[in-house]
């Protein structure tokens, strides 16, 4: 073997890992055989002992970097899951501390119903928060982040009987059960089990946009996890600070009370409702301006088939001087009466233009709110109001649709009833 060959393998030799155990190994062997054989005193065996000793601390000692550098090469390295830990409810009953953050957490309360008692009654902290259903544009947003969105009465169901069944809990057992509703969308669920103590676990779950199945990927994080284990825990903690306590109080229910939206005017959207509409139904107390400004729009609108009712007061009633006095600053009744008769007069005119489909009542009933309803009986049905404040100038407009419930056919039905009782009016 040529020189060259011989300084590879001895260059290999010096550099191997394992040449610290290869000396331990080679020098106990020797002085094993010199002590059997009595070649060597007992000083020098002691001796020998040391050294040996010296050289597998020097082996713990690479052993124990080797370890550092594997540990530090897979810090931040969080196994991503498709599914929860197998044994997360266990986890969860056998915890003393629990946070759990979701949209509905609807599953997961219900699965808890007789583990959570348990965990009250020895002392242990339950937390929950969820979205709050009291809040409609979070509940639109939210419902449109499923997959299959199932429309948002049926997301505040759910939403509600978690917190029902939360309440009731408590209610029963006592002990510290915290509830709290949150005004954003996380980013995702979080289940906190005992963060504090040395075996915790913070399980997170990403709230992706549509999913196909359960939301992915899903993290359990331990203490050998750092930093996302206290990154994300944190995130949790911060989450929670930020919500609302539940049942909210008078004065925060009172904050999230559904308003109207008033304006000044309606815009071009009332006239382009107007334009494709089907059938209109006009409440008002003379409605002369708009006759007379949208008279050639009525009159097309009539030639395309669309059917229009219009509800003013009766000119000969003794309530348009109540009306005049009550809504028109310096207005006298006669001059609401001239111009009742002057819509009158411009809406025969239509009717015998177009021979639509046009009709007229009159009605005595003092107007305070007029309206605009606009294919009422459809989906996309839409009521503009118009509210004649005492005295004042202008008033105060809002738009409604089926989607407001209560008020939108609170109005829809009023306009209507006083249509049903209305004298119809002859066209001469």
């Amino acid at each position: 073997m040529s020189d060259r060959g011989w300084t590879k393998r001895v260059r290999a030799f010096v550099a191997d890992d394992n040449l610290d155990l290869y000396l331990l190994a080679l020098v106990g062997l020797v002085f094993t055989i010199l002590g059997i054989t009595g070649l060597v005193g007992l000083d020098k065996l002691a001796s020998a002992v040391l050294a040996l000793l010296a050289i597998l601390a020097f082996s713990q000692i690479k052993s124990r970097k080797l370890t550092q550098q594997i540990t530090r090469a897979r810090t931040g390295a969080v196994v991503l899951r498709t599914e929860f830990p197998p044994d997360l409810i266990e986890r969860r009953a056998a915890s003393s501390d629990i946070l759990l953050i979701g949209l509905a957490m609807t599953r997961t309360v219900q699965g808890e119903r007789t583990d959570l008692p348990a965990i009250l009654k020895t002392g242990g902290r339950v937390r929950v928060a969820v979205l709050d259903p009291t809040n409609e544009s979070l509940m639109e947003t939210a419902d449109r982040y499923r997959s299959h969105p199932q429309g948002v009465r049926q997301l505040v169901t759910r939403i509600q009987a978690t917190l029902d069944d939360l309440l009731a809990l408590r209610e029963r057992h006592g002990g510290r059960l915290e509830i709290r509703v949150l005004q954003s969308i996380p980013s995702a669920g979080f289940n906190c089990l005992d963060r504090d103590k040395l075996n915790g676990v913070v399980c997170v779950q990403h709230y992706e946009f549509h999913p196909e199945g359960e939301a992915t990927p899903i993290m359990a994080l331990s203490r050998d996890d750092e930093p996302w284990y206290r990154h994300f825990g944190d995130e949790a903690e911060r989450l929670w600070e930020s919500g609302t306590t539940w049942p909210l109080s008078a004065e925060e229910r009172s904050a999230r009370a559904v308003r109207p939206a008033f304006s000044e005017d309606f815009g071009t959207d009332l006239a382009e409702r107007l334009d494709t509409a089907d059938e209109v139904l006009i409440t008002g107390v003379a409605r002369d301006h708009f006759v007379n400004s949208q008279f050639g729009k009525l009159e097309a609108r009539l030639r395309n088939g669309q059917v229009l009712r219009f509800l003013l007061l009766d000119p000969v009633s003794p309530v348009v001087d109540v009306v005049a006095a009550r809504n028109y600053a310096g207005r006298s009744g006669e001059a609401a009466r001239e111009r009742i008769r002057n819509s009158l007069r411009l809406l025969g005119e239509l009717k015998r233009l177009t021979d639509g489909n046009l009709s007229v009542r009159l009605t005595s009933y003092p107007l305070s709110t007029c309206v605009f309803a606009v294919d009422s009986t459809r989906p996309n049905a839409a009521v503009y109001a118009e509210y004649y404040t005492y005295r004042a100038a202008g008033e105060p407009k809002f738009v409604l649709h089926p989607g407001d419930s209560f008020s939108f056919y609170s109005f829809l039905d009023e306009a209507e009833a006083l249509w049903a009782e209305a004298e119809p009016h002859a066209f001469d």
